[in-house]
């Protein structure tokens, strides 16, 4: 008898059948728990195992942010670009751009404690927190998975009011649940990474990090939980990424025996499958081919165990060292040094160690060594485990790098971490002038503002004029106001009188006669001269 089906499971069919990751967990767990269906752990399994490749991909992204009587905001409600990989924020120091990642980061703990731990623990709005002369303070937070909406609300409240202030967690414990089966159905599925950086992680590589390295206990385990430990501790975890980074070197070496010998019987199998006597031997008794097939399978059973052998720790290593290359330009062979110990790389043929590197190198090397040993835990199967999603905050992105480093920093981000969606603060002209006006938010007295059309591809002097509202000169100075003043007395067809001549010998001495200005006003000045002797001839 054909089992009937009601019409809402009918319509959660359907919704899977287009794609609807939610709808095949609903039918999972239907058909799991007898709700609606007769129990089916055959369909149960395969509903989650449907689910688990709809959520391959796993775009995890954050859509909005809405900050109620926080910190120093009244009302704020940020949307973040879908089109964009990357989201600034600018603005002067205290309009506020910390305290939007810091309600950023807030929410995405509640994300990791129940992905990584199955806990439902997570940063709360502290009372001290709450807007002056406000009893309660809220956080909304929008995020987007697979094109589907997920919603968190975070609320606090004075000790003395009476309002109600209960937060909402219903939608993000239901993704994360459904997160966590589908990992459990499809081990190599690949789960969003979430991670915080604050302006402390420029001071993270120390040689506390390498000599303190072994307190960590001992047999990690590195899975995927591990990918969240301390991410957003708001450092860039040195000290763990050089254990792990030991750890696989060691590890690594363990193999290098069993692959040795793998690789003598590949060639000792390659050498029979092709040796003229059992060629001569099958031409002659074809009943022996079945001899040839078992070699076969033999060698590519071989060579699949030497390339799982790879395809762990050492493709890890080779994949972060990339990382770090990539960003790192003239910098090659990242290796391990037994005595003393040190992790040691190679800067245009010098070999230095990490410790000796400049604080930008430093910085930089953290941050994505951090960020691509994360990705590689989370996505242990992936041929190309960088392209793993989630969501980077890192708050002035533009610490301790060279204004060219700064001019290259977002590109190289997106480019090496294709998925990852940056939310990033900075003072910088030579960032912003790399991103879309519609990707870069200006705070200023607790409200948002877009960016001029045109930052892109701007240059810095107009950045800094009409994004970051700062002169191109320093207006108190002493040299700007010389200029200025000539300026005005040249513009005046004053430009002979012995003010303005004087004023002409100092600029020169201090910019040197060939200086831009100087030279558009000499220009300037010729052709009034032109202009009032031919007026006067007329």
């Amino acid at each position: 008898m054909e089992e009937k089906i009601s019409k809402t499971i009918r319509r959660l069919i359907s919704r899977s059948n287009k794609g609807d990751f939610s709808a095949s967990f609903q039918l999972a767990q239907s058909y799991d728990e007898g709700f609606s269906v007769e129990r089916d752990k055959e369909k149960s399994q395969h509903y989650l195992s449907v689910c688990a490749s709809q959520l391959k991909e796993n775009k995890f992204r954050i859509k909005s942010i809405k900050l109620n009587n926080y910190k120093g905001f009244a009302f704020l409600d940020l949307t973040f670009p879908m089109e964009s990989s990357t989201t600034v924020l600018v603005g002067n120091n205290g309009c506020g751009k910390s305290t939007v990642l810091e309600a950023i980061k807030k929410c995405l703990t509640h994300l990791n404690s129940r992905l990584a731990t199955k806990s439902n623990n997570g940063d709360l709005i502290e009372e001290i927190e709450i807007k002056n002369g406000e009893d309660f303070s809220s956080i909304g937070a929008e995020f987007e998975v697979e094109q589907q909406a997920v919603n968190m609300e975070l609320m606090q409240k004075t000790a003395l009011s009476s309002k109600r202030a209960r937060g909402s967690y219903t939608q993000i414990n239901d993704i994360c649940q459904i997160l966590r089966q589908a990992n459990e159905s499809d081990p190599q599925l690949s789960l969003p990474l979430f991670c915080s950086y604050t302006v402390e992680r420029a001071n993270d590589v120390t040689t506390k990090d390498i000599e303190e390295s072994d307190e960590i206990k001992d047999e990690q385990v590195w899975n995927k939980a591990k990918a969240y430990s301390k991410s957003l501790s708001g450092k860039a975890d040195f000290k763990l990424f050089f254990r792990w980074f030991k750890e696989l070197i060691e590890s690594d070496n363990d193999l290098s025996s069993n692959a040795d010998e793998l690789r003598v019987k590949i060639q000792a199998k390659e050498a029979e499958i092709n040796s003229p006597l059992l060629k001569e031997l099958i031409n002659k008794h074809p009943e022996l081919e079945h001899l040839l097939e078992s070699h076969k399978k033999e060698l590519v059973e071989y060579k699949n165990q030497l390339n799982s052998i790879y395809t762990t720790d050492e493709k890890s290593l080779d994949i972060v060292k990339e990382a770090i290359y990539k960003f790192l330009p003239g910098f090659s062979n990242l290796k391990l040094q037994r005595m003393p110990l040190d992790l040691t790389l190679d800067k245009n043929g010098t070999q230095l160690s990490v410790l000796q590197l400049s604080q930008g190198e430093k910085t930089i090397l953290a941050l994505v060594a951090d960020i691509a040993r994360r990705l590689t835990l989370l996505n242990p199967k992936s041929l190309s485990p960088l392209e793993g999603a989630g969501i980077v905050l890192i708050d002035e992105i533009d610490l301790h790098l060279h204004p060219s480093w700064q001019q290259k920093i977002i590109q190289r981000l997106e480019s090496t971490f294709p998925n990852i969606q940056f939310v990033v603060t900075t003072h910088s002209p030579q960032v912003c002038h790399t991103i879309d006006s519609s990707s870069i938010w200006l705070l200023k007295d607790g409200k948002k503002y877009r960016a001029p059309k045109g930052t892109r591809g701007a240059v810095s002097s107009w950045v800094l004029k009409n994004l970051f509202e700062v002169e191109v000169r320093p207006p108190d100075d002493e040299i700007t106001k010389n200029l200025k003043r000539y300026r005005e007395l040249v513009y005046d067809d004053k430009y002979d009188t012995e003010d303005a001549l004087e004023l002409r010998k100092q600029l020169s001495r201090h910019f040197g006669s060939a200086y831009e200005d100087l030279v558009q006003l000499d220009l300037y000045i010729d052709n009034r001269k032109w202009e009032k002797e031919y007026e006067e001839n007329q």
